[in-house]
C-alpha cells in the first residue's frame, strides 16, 4: 500500500515522480492507468506535474511555450465525485445479505409444502368410495349440457333440460351427502405430534355418555376445516348410522372444551354431522336468512337442514338455495 503525496489516501497501484520519488494514484497523477501502462520505458522519466513545472520554469532556448497547466481543483473534484458514487456500495452489500436470507426462508416453505401434500393424499384416499358414483352423475350432467347447446334453437326444449340437469345436480349433492350418512365431524381438538385419534373418539364417548369402541369405526382422519388452516378436523365414520345420531345428539348436550379431553387450551369443541360442501355453504346461508327473517330455530339433523320461526310454526326443510328463496317471498 502507498499513501498518495497529493490527497494523502492510500492506494495499491498508480505512478511515481522519477524526479521528486513520490507516490500518486492515477486521479491525482492525472493520467489514466492504461495511459500510465503504455509510458513503456518512459515510466522511469515520468514526473509529477509539480515536478514538470519546476523543472520548465526556466524557459528552455528557442522553446515559447508555456508548462501544461495541471487544474488541481478539477481533479480533487473529480476525485470527491468518486467516493460519492462509491458512498452506497456498504447498502448495496447489505441488501444483497437481505435478499439471501429471504431465499432461505423460501426454501424452508417449499418444505412445508411437501407435508401439505402428503395430507390432501390422506384427504383423497377417505373420499374415493363416493368417487365412483359422482363420476357416473358427472358423465351424465355433461351429456345432457352437450344435449343443451344443440337445442338451442327450441326454448321450451332447453327449458326441460335445464330443469333434468337441475334435477341431476341435486340428486349428485343428495348421493354425496347420503355417503357420508355415518360421518360426524369434530371441530376445535388441538392437534399434538404423538395423537391417537381413536383414544380422543373415546374420550369424548364417555365424556358425553355415548360410549364407542374401535371396532366401532369404520375410519377416521383429519382433514382441513374451510376458515381454520390451524387446526384439522376429525371426521369419523361408524358402521351404524343410528349410532352416529346417538353420539351428535349427546354430544350437543354439554358442552365440551379441549380441557375436558386433558389438552392444553380452553377452545370449545363441536361435534356435527358431516355436511358437504355445498350443504355448509347452504347451512350458513340459512342461517343468515334466519337472522334476517327471525326464525328462532336453525339446525340440522341426519345430515339434512331445518328450520322453524316458532316453537309452535311448521317445520320447513331446506335441500337448495330454492327453498331459501321461497321465504324471502
Amino acid at each position: 500500500m502507498f499513501v498518495c503525496t497529493r490527497c494523502k489516501l492510500e492506494f495499491r497501484e498508480g505512478a511515481q515522480c522519477s524526479s521528486c520519488q513520490g507516490h500518486f494514484d492515477f486521479p491525482c497523477a492525472g493520467i489514466t492507468e492504461n495511459g500510465y501502462r503504455k509510458l513503456g520505458d518512459r515510466l522511469n522519466t515520468w514526473r509529477c506535474a509539480t515536478c514538470k513545472v519546476a523543472g520548465s520554469s526556466s524557459p528552455r532556448s528557442g522553446s515559447s511555450k508555456a508548462p501544461f497547466p495541471v487544474d488541481l481543483e478539477k481533479v480533487m473534484e473529480d476525485l470527491k465525485c468518486l467516493r460519492i458514487q462509491l458512498a452506497p456500495l456498504p447498502s448495496m452489500i447489505e441488501t444483497v445479505k437481505l435478499i439471501q436470507t429471504d431465499l432461505k426462508s423460501l426454501k424452508a416453505d417449499i418444505a412445508d409444502l411437501k407435508l401439505l401434500k402428503s395430507d390432501i393424499a390422506d384427504v383423497k384416499a377417505s373420499m374415493d368410495f363416493v368417487q365412483y358414483s359422482v363420476d357416473t352423475l358427472t358423465g351424465k350432467v355433461s351429456a345432457l349440457d352437450k344435449e343443451v347447446q344443440e337445442l338451442k334453437k327450441s326454448k321450451d326444449d332447453i327449458s326441460i333440460l335445464k330443469q333434468q340437469v337441475s334435477d341431476l345436480r341435486t340428486i349428485a349433492r343428495e348421493q354425496d351427502q347420503r355417503a357420508r350418512m355415518n360421518n360426524m365431524e369434530i371441530k376445535g381438538v388441538p392437534m399434538t405430534n404423538s395423537e391417537n385419534l381413536f383414544s380422543l373418539v373415546t374420550k369424548i364417548g364417555n365424556l358425553i355418555q355415548c360410549p364407542i369402541t374401535k371396532d366401532q369405526i369404520n375410519y377416521i382422519t383429519r382433514v382441513p376445516s374451510r376458515g381454520n388452516n390451524t387446526i384439522k378436523s376429525i371426521v369419523v365414520s361408524v358402521h351404524n348410522r343410528y349410532q352416529k345420531d346417538d353420539f351428535v345428539a349427546a354430544a350437543r348436550k354439554l358442552t365440551i372444551t379441549a380441557a375436558d379431553l386433558g389438552l392444553q387450551g380452553g377452545t370449545r369443541i363441536f361435534i356435527n354431522d358431516h355436511l358437504t360442501v355445498d350443504n355448509k355453504i347452504l347451512l350458513n346461508k340459512a342461517k343468515a336468512l334466519a337472522k334476517e327473517k327471525n326464525f328462532a330455530f336453525t339446525w340440522v339433523k341426519g345430515s339434512k337442514i331445518f328450520m322453524r320461526r316458532n316453537p309452535t310454526s311448521p317445520i320447513i326443510a331446506i335441500k337448495t338455495e330454492a327453498d331459501l328463496k321461497k321465504l324471502c317471498n
